[in-house]
């Protein structure tokens, strides 16, 4: 199949409708369990993108909360330029941030609302995974998406 040559700007406007489509067709459907499900598998996604980044801060892979609580608010302060950052609690981590941080967003290419903030879920859920050895929990306390001024997080984690 010969490939077609689509201007940047065009496949980003056709991006951002496909987006846009997805997380309504999920709204409309009306199956919470199934919508969170598929957002979750999104943010996995960018999850990947983070513990590489992660790798790269530290020299190697993230092996400890610690290690990648380092790294990731290294990652904010150093590539991203944010001054909100994680805190440890024993066997939670919090993350308040005044503006959204996501990077389809960052981009134009989708809107933060109550079904694109659900990726938060599964994004956080995979970086505490990797270097937990328990079950990893996140609480979505607030979510620009969900029309809060802020967001809000926190990640209940075994390790």
């Amino acid at each position: 199949m010969k490939k077609m040559q689509v201007p940047e700007a065009t496949v980003k406007m056709i991006n951002a409708a496909w987006i846009e489509a997805v997380e309504n067709a999920l709204a409309a459907h009306g199956n919470t369990a199934l919508t969170i499900e598929v957002m979750k598998a999104a943010g996995q996604k960018c999850a990947r993108q983070i513990l590489d980044d992660c790798r790269e801060i530290l020299g190697k892979k993230p092996e400890t909360v610690d290690e990648l609580l380092d790294a990731t608010n290294r990652r904010r302060l150093q590539i991203h330029h944010l001054d909100s950052l994680w805190e440890r609690q024993g066997n939670k981590a919090h993350l308040k941030i005044n503006e959204c941080a996501c990077t389809l967003v960052k981009a134009g290419l989708a809107r933060p609302n109550p079904v694109h903030c659900l990726c938060s879920i599964g994004l956080m859920e995979s970086l505490f995974s990797a270097v937990c050895q328990g079950p990893v929990s996140v609480e979505v306390v607030k979510a620009i998406g969900f029309g809060d001024e802020v967001c809000e997080f926190y990640v209940n984690f075994k390790e």
